[in-house]
C-alpha cells in the first residue's frame, strides 16, 4: 500500500499543478522554462562556492587533518563516553555528506550491523547537517558574507544531535 502511494505520489503533484495552473489561467509551460533557466543561472551563480567546498575536503581528507583531529578529539571524546571509532564520522558530517556516508559504510563493515556503536553512527548521520557545505550553497549564492551567528548555532546543533545519538 505504501509503495503503491509513493509510487503515485510524484505524478500527482504534477497533474496538481497542471489542473490548478490550468484553472488559474497560468502558461504552464512558459513558467516550466523560465523556472529552469532561473535553476541554471543560480547553479552557475554558486558553482564555484561548490568547487571550493569540494576542493577544501579533498585537501582536508588527504593531507591527514582527519586524522589529527581525531587524535586531538580523542580525550574529549573518551571523557564524553562516545566510542572513538565515532571520531572520524562526527568530525567529517559537518563537511561532507557523501564523505560522511562512505565513512558510515566503513564503520557498519568494520563494527558490524545492529551494533550500538553502528546504530549511533547512523543516527549521527541521519541527525545531523553538512554545515560548510550548506553554508556554502546558500550564503555564496546569495553573496552574504556576514553570517553572524550560524556557524556557531550549527556546529551546536551537531554536538547536540551526536550527543542525543550517543546517549539515547
Amino acid at each position: 500500500m505504501v509503495e503503491i502511494f509513493s509510487n503515485l505520489l510524484i505524478p500527482l503533484i504534477i497533474l496538481y499543478i497542471v489542473i490548478y495552473g490550468s484553472y488559474k489561467k497560468v502558461d504552464i509551460y512558459d513558467s516550466f522554462v523560465r523556472g529552469a533557466v532561473e535553476g541554471l543561472k543560480a547553479t552557475w551563480s554558486i558553482l564555484p562556492y561548490i568547487i571550493g567546498i569540494f576542493l577544501a575536503i579533498g585537501i582536508f581528507k588527504t593531507g591527514k587533518g582527519i586524522e589529527v583531529l581525531e587524535f586531538i578529539f580523542t580525550p574529549i571524546a573518551k571523557l564524553m563516553s562516545i566510542p572513538k571509532e565515532l571520531i572520524g564520522l562526527i568530525i567529517v558530517k559537518p563537511l561532507s555528506g557523501s564523505g560522511a556516508l562512505g565513512m558510515y559504510a566503513e564503520l557498519a563493515g568494520r563494527v558490524g550491523i545492529d551494533t550500538i556503536i553502528e546504530k549511533m553512527g547512523s543516527t549521527i548521520v541521519g541527525a545531523s547537517e553538512t554545515i560548510f557545505y550548506t553554508m556554502a550553497i546558500y550564503y555564496g549564492s546569495l553573496k552574504i558574507k556576514n553570517t553572524r551567528h550560524t556557524l556557531s548555532c550549527a556546529m551546536l546543533s551537531h554536538v547536540a544531535g551526536v550527543l542525543a545519538s550517543v546517549f539515547i
